[in-house]
């Protein structure tokens, strides 16, 4: 009897680790003169995400699904387009899949985008 219920743990743990997702969160803020249309952030791996517009001054939460990514270390890519003009960048870095970082906070200014990635104190 002892063994079936280890049994059933075991694979009940199993059927649990399998349905996690893996999420990177992301606050945005606009601080241009200009709405920002198309914005997506992803590992520079992925072809898939969701777009996101911003208001001029307006702050948003993003979370970018990295569940089906290969299990490999890597930067996340953020896109968009503001007054006519696309731009991306390259930033931060994840391992294995994982987010290093709690949260990633982005300012897009006028003319840079500014990253603060925001760590767990141990």
């Amino acid at each position: 009897m002892k063994q079936n219920i280890i049994g059933i743990l075991v694979f009940t743990l199993i059927l649990t680790s399998c349905s996690n997702k893996v999420v990177a969160d992301f606050e945005i803020m606009n601080n241009t003169e200009f709405n920002i249309d198309s914005l997506k952030i992803e590992p520079n791996i992925s072809d898939v995400g969701k777009y996101i517009s911003l208001k001029e001054g307006e702050k948003a939460e993003y979370k970018s699904d990295m569940t089906t990514i290969s299990k490999t270390d890597g930067a996340y890519q953020i896109t968009f387009l503001v007054n006519g003009i696309n731009k991306t960048q390259v930033f931060g870095y994840y391992t294995n899949g994982y987010p290093l970082e709690k949260i990633t906070k982005i300012k897009i200014e006028k003319d840079t985008v500014l990253i603060d990635q925001v760590f767990d104190k141990y």
